[in-house]
C-alpha cells in the first residue's frame, strides 16, 4: 500500500509499505477522508512543540473496515469508522478518571504514534467508533475536531446566559462557536481578522464583525453593549489574541486556551492577577465528549458541511497545505481523499 510521510518540515514523500494484517483485538480500516488541521499546519512548519520527525501524519480520519481481528464485536467489514486517536497508559490516576489528554505518557496518532496517512490502517478496536448510517466520511474524518470544541466548551460549563468572546474563526473556533451555541448562552462574538472565514460565521448567525483585525477590549465591550464578555475562548494560539483575550473579559472572567502555539507567548499576568481571572487549558477531550460529538454530527445539531472548503487526492497532500497556508483562496477544512 502507499503511504505517505513527512521526514522533516514541509516535505511528504510517498513509499511503499506492507498492508497490514489485523490481530486480535484490532481492525483493518481502509482509509477514505484524512482532515489538515491547525495542529498538522504548526507540525508541516516545524512549530509544533510536541511533535519530532520524522512522522506519519493523519489524526482527523475516516474509513471503512476491511478487515477484523479476533474477539472483535460490534465491528464489521464495511462499517464507516473514525478513530479517537489520543492514547493514555490506562493505569495512572488520570486515565482511571478518564481525562486521558492529562495522561503524563499521552501518546497520539498522527504525532508519536503512527497517523491514519496511508491507504489502509490498523487500529485498536478499543479506539475505533462506528458511525451512525446517515453519517458520511467527511462529516467522520470531523469527529475529532468537533470533540475539541465539545471539550472546550466543557470547561467552561454552565453556558446558560454567559456572553462569550470566541477568538478565532477557524475550524475549530467556528465548532466552539456552534457547540456554545447550543447551551443558551447570552451573546456570542467571534473575532476572525480573515474575511471568508468571517463571512462563513456570519452566514451561520454570528457575530463576526469584519473589521476584526482592528478590534481591541475597548471595541470588544461595545459588541457586547458596553459590558465586557463572561467568557473567552483562545482559538488561536498567538500573543496578541491571548492578551486580547485577557484584556477584554470581565474582572474575575473566564478564559479557556484552545490555540496552539508555535512559541511562547508573552502574557499580561498582571491583568491575570489584577482581574482574578479563571484560565483553562483544553487539549484533546474525553470519551464522553467524543460520543458526543458523534451524537451532533448525527442529529444535524452543528453544521459541518459549510466547513469543509476544499478536498484534495491523497497523491497530492501537499497542495492541501498549500491551500492552508495561502489566505487568499477561502479555505476551512481542507480534505484529504484517499
Amino acid at each position: 500500500m502507499k503511504q505517505a510521510y513527512m521526514p522533516r518540515p514541509g516535505e511528504i514523500l510517498y513509499r511503499d509499505v506492507e498492508k497490514p494484517s489485523p490481530y486480535p483485538g484490532s481492525v483493518v480500516i481502509k482509509v477514505a477522508r484524512i482532515g489538515i488541521c491547525g495542529s498538522d499546519l504548526h507540525v508541516f512548519h516545524g512549530k509544533h512543540p510536541l511533535v519530532r520527525f520524522p512522522l506519519v501524519q493523519g489524526h482527523e480520519f475516516s474509513g471503512y473496515i476491511d478487515a477484523v481481528g479476533g474477539g472483535v464485536s460490534g465491528l464489521s467489514p464495511g462499517d464507516l469508522v473514525t478513530v479517537q486517536p489520543a492514547v493514555g497508559c490506562g493505569v495512572c490516576p488520570r486515565c482511571v478518571e478518564g481525562v486521558f489528554a492529562q495522561c503524563d505518557d499521552l501518546r497520539f496518532i498522527g504525532g508519536s504514534l503512527e497517523g491514519g496517512g496511508s491507504e489502509f490502517f490498523l487500529a485498536d478496536a478499543r479506539y475505533v467508533v462506528r458511525m451512525p448510517k446517515a453519517v458520511s466520511a467527511d462529516a467522520a474524518a470531523m469527529v475529532e475536531p468537533l470533540a475539541v470544541a465539545v471539550h472546550a466548551a466543557r470547561k467552561a460549563w454552565p453556558l446558560t446566559g454567559k456572553d462569550v468572546l470566541v477568538l478565532g474563526g477557524g475550524p475549530i473556533g467556528n465548532l466552539t462557536a456552534q457547540v456554545t451555541r447550543l447551551f443558551e448562552p447570552g451573546r456570542i462574538v467571534v473575532l476572525e481578522k480573515d474575511p471568508f472565514r468571517a463571512d462563513v460565521l456570519r452566514k451561520l448567525g454570528f457575530d463576526a464583525p469584519a473589521s476584526a483585525g482592528a478590534l481591541n477590549a475597548a471595541a470588544v465591550r461595545e459588541r457586547f453593549d458596553g459590558r465586557p464578555p463572561d467568557l473567552v475562548f483562545e482559538c488561536v494560539g498567538s500573543e496578541t489574541t491571548t492578551n486580547l483575550g485577557v484584556a477584554a473579559v470581565k474582572r474575575g472572567g473566564h478564559m479557556v486556551v484552545r490555540g496552539v502555539y508555535g512559541s511562547p507567548p508573552k502574557v499580561e499576568m498582571i491583568l491575570v492577577q489584577d482581574k482574578e481571572l479563571i484560565i483553562n487549558g483544553s487539549l484533546m477531550y474525553t470519551w464522553d465528549d467524543y460520543r458526543d460529538a458523534v451524537t451532533l454530527i448525527d442529529e444535524h445539531r452543528v453544521n459541518m458541511g459549510i466547513l469543509q472548503t476544499h478536498h484534495v487526492p491523497f497523491a497530492k497532500w501537499l497542495d492541501g497545505y498549500r491551500l492552508l497556508i495561502d489566505n487568499s483562496v477561502g479555505v476551512l477544512k481542507v480534505l484529504v481523499d484517499v
